[in-house]
């Protein structure tokens, strides 16, 4: 593999977690195997992140301060494209900024690339909560232990803490989908590229996610109200993949789930049970007539 076939740019999306920020990048920044570029997505930060972004100094980060905050799946969108068309790097990194990679993290991505031998969708690291716990666990593909002996398990979706695509999968297959807007874009872009080419998680790439587990739960009493409101996103994003990549069965099933959820929550919780069981159903209706379409590079 030369030199250039292996260049790796990584993107990381960024809001408001400037002391993550900084952990994110020094990780990056000593890796093993260097990473020839950093695009970093501000997605309008106001704790002195952009400050910070516009004194850096070393020329491999690149920074895109954003006039407004558009969401996860808007920030990831803008730098791969931006990544894309600004470098000649032959693979992108993606990354939330409270990821924290192993020193020897691309490397094993890079390896597992390599000894493959043909193309593949994405790669996706061996990540865990700060607690030690596993996290964003992949889900795994029907013939999941094919290459099992060689570190590498077969998956169909990922999350976006380290996951690793090529420059000619993204010309082919798009970008993720901004429209998205959060919660879904990692696991609809994902989806496209395992549609088209075997996709792999590496035991050997590990990574630390440094954030509390995140509550992705509508129907949880002690959710912040503030945050309801995110949940439709969830809902309609959802039902959008099913309905493009799944079966109708499996997209009526989840049709009925929310439905039920619905109603339960309406004769059993006491707490904002209206506005909880509303998210639901606006968020699955929505997502019956929600077709945004894949954006390609240029």
């Amino acid at each position: 593999m030369s030199k250039l076939e292996k260049s790796t740019c990584a993107i990381v999306v960024t809001y408001n977690r400037l002391a993550l920020l900084k952990q994110c990048l020094d990780k990056l920044l000593n890796q093993s195997e260097p990473v020839s570029h950093i695009v970093v997505v501000n997605n309008k930060s106001t704790d002195g992140t952009t400050s910070y972004l516009n004194a850096l100094k070393n020329p491999k980060v690149l920074v895109l301060n954003m006039s407004e905050n558009l969401g996860g799946a808007k920030g990831f969108n803008t730098g791969m494209k931006y990544a894309f068309q600004k470098t000649q790097d032959n693979f992108f990194w993606i990354m939330d900024d409270d990821t924290f990679p192993d020193e020897d993290a691309l490397r094993e991505l890079l390896k597992a690339e390599q000894d493959l031998h043909a193309e593949v969708g994405f790669l996706c690291s061996n990540v865990r909560w700060k607690d030690g716990q596993t996290t964003n666990i992949p889900a795994v593909a029907s013939r999941w232990s094919e290459k099992i002996d060689s570190g590498i398990v077969k998956v169909e979706t990922a999350t976006f803490v380290s996951v690793m695509v090529s420059r000619r999968v993204v010309r082919e297959l798009g970008l993720p989908t901004a429209a998205l807007f959060i919660w879904g874009d990692d696991t609809e872009f994902t989806t496209r590229l395992s549609a088209k080419y075997p996709c792999y998680f590496v035991t050997n790439s590990h990574v630390l996610h440094f954030s509390e587990k995140n509550i992705s739960d509508v129907t949880v009493e002690n959710d912040s109200l503030n945050r309801l409101s995110r949940y439709r996103y969830m809902y309609r994003n959802l039902i959008f993949i099913d309905k493009k990549y799944h079966s109708k069965k499996k997209m009526i099933k989840r049709i009925l789930g929310n439905l039920i959820s619905a109603l339960l929550i309406l004769f059993k919780s006491h707490d904002h049970r209206f506005k909880r069981s509303g998210v639901i159903l606006s968020g699955t209706f929505k997502g019956l007539i929600f077709n945004p379409k894949t954006e390609y590079v240029k």
